[in-house]
C-alpha cells in the first residue's frame, strides 16, 4: 500500500525525534509533527562535525560503513542497517528500471566496490535484484574494462563519463572496435553529461560518439542512500517519493518555480540508521513536476549544473563555472 507524504514525514520525523542524539536536541520541546518547510536545514559542514549525532540505531544494527568522497570537506562516515542495504537495492532496481534494463542484460560495473565508497555496492545490489547478469570491472584499468567487453559481451555499462572516454582513448590506441561492442546503453555517475537545457553536453556526445551507445545521466548523494535516473526522454532523473523528498532552494531558502535552478535539499523516507531532514547537498539543479515524456509522472531532478559555494553572481545573474566553461 502507497503511503502519503504526510505519512512519510510524520514517520521520519517522530523516528528522528527519538532516536538520534542530534534531532533529539533539535526537536526538544516540539508539539505534535511540525510541517516539513518549518524544520531548520542542516549542511554538510553540522552533519560533519556531529557525524555519529546522527547516528539512530546501536552499533551491533550497522551493517555496512562507507565514507562519502570527501571533495568538499573531510570524507564523512556514513552507516547502514540491513533494513538501510535492502532500501538502497530497492532505490537503484527502480532507476535500473527507468533505464530499460531488466533480467535480460549484462551490466558491466566500472565503478569501484572498494574505499569504502557507496556506489558500486548500491548499483551491485540494485542489479542484482534486477536479475542481471553483472561484470565487476572496476574503474582502475581501461584495459581490462575492454578484456571484458570481449570476453563477457555486457549489453550495458556504469561508469563515470571521464573514464568512459579513457576507455574510449585506450580503445582506439589498440585498435579495439568500440562502436561495434555489445554495449548499447551506458549508465554515467558522478559528472554532469547534459546541460541546463536537458541536452547533451560535450562529454556526453563524445560518450555516444565512441561508444556507439545510448548515454543516461543519473545522480546519486552517499549521505541519502538514493540516487534518481534518466529515462529514454532524458529529461531529468526520476524522483522515487516513496524514498527521498527533494525541494530547490533560492539562497533565501524559499522554493523557486519549477525548471529553475537552486539548491537541491533533501530529506530521506524510510532510513533506519542515518536519516536526513532538510539536508543541504550544496549541489544546484531544477526540477520538473510536469509529466515524463516517457509517461511516468514521477517528478524529475534536472542536471546539476554546480556547486553553491561556486555560484556568481553577473548583472544579476547567477552563474556557474560549467556553463562558462561551456
Amino acid at each position: 500500500m502507497t503511503r502519503t507524504f504526510d505519512q512519510l514525514w510524520s514517520e521520519t520525523y517522530r523516528y528522528a525525534a527519538e532516536h538520534s542524539p542530534y534531532y533529539r536536541e533539535l526537536f526538544h520541546g516540539a508539539k505534535g509533527v511540525p510541517p516539513l518547510e518549518s524544520v531548520p536545514t542542516v549542511d554538510k559542514r553540522v552533519v560533519s562535525e556531529r557525524n555519529l549525532d546522527f547516528l539512530c540505531v546501536p552499533r551491533d544494527r550497522v551493517v555496512e560503513t562507507v565514507t562519502t568522497s570527501g571533495t568538499t570537506g573531510k570524507p564523512l562516515l556514513w552507516m547502514l542497517t540491513e533494513a538501510d542495504l535492502q532500501r538502497l537495492a530497492g532505490n537503484e532496481r527502480l532507476s535500473f528500471g527507468c533505464v530499460g534494463l531488466t533480467a535480460e542484460d549484462t551490466v558491466l560495473v566500472a565503478v569501484a566496490m572498494d574505499r569504502c565508497f557507496m556506489a558500486g555496492l548500491a548499483y551491485w545490489l540494485g542489479l542484482r535484484e534486477l536479475g542481471c547478469g553483472i561484470v565487476r570491472a572496476g574503474a582502475s584499468s581501461p584495459t581490462l574494462v575492454l578484456e571484458m567487453l570481449e570476453r563477457a559481451q555486457p549489453t550495458a555499462i556504469v561508469a563515470v563519463p571521464s573514464f568512459l572516454r579513457v576507455i574510449a582513448d585506450k580503445a582506439r590506441e589498440t585498435g579495439f572496435d568500440l562502436r561495434n561492442c555489445t554495449v548499447k546503453k551506458a549508465v554515467c555517475i558522478g559528472e554532469p553529461i547534459r546541460d541546463r537545457g536537458l541536452t547533451l553536453n560535450a562529454s556526453g556526445r563524445a560518450i555516444e560518439s565512441a561508444w556507439g551507445a545510448r548515454v543516461y545521466s543519473t545522480y546519486g548523494v552517499t549521505e541519502l542512500a538514493n540516487s534518481l535516473c534518466e529515462c529514454n526522454a532524458g529529461a531529468g532523473g526520476h524522483l522515487h517519493a516513496e524514498q527521498l523528498h527533494l525541494e530547490i532552494l533560492d539562497d533565501e531558502g524559499q522554493p523557486v518555480a519549477d525548471g529553475e535552478v537552486g539548491e537541491v535539499v533533501a530529506t530521506t523516507f524510510g532510513v533506519e540508521a542515518m536519516p536526513l531532514i532538510r539536508y543541504r547537498t550544496g549541489d544546484c539543479a531544477a526540477f520538473f513536476r510536469a509529466p515524463c515524456a516517457c509517461g511516468r509522472r514521477t517528478p524529475r531532478l534536472g542536471p546539476i549544473v554546480g556547486r553553491k559555494n561556486q555560484k556568481l553572481k553577473y548583472k544579476g545573474t547567477s552563474l556557474f563555472p560549467s556553463s562558462l566553461a561551456a
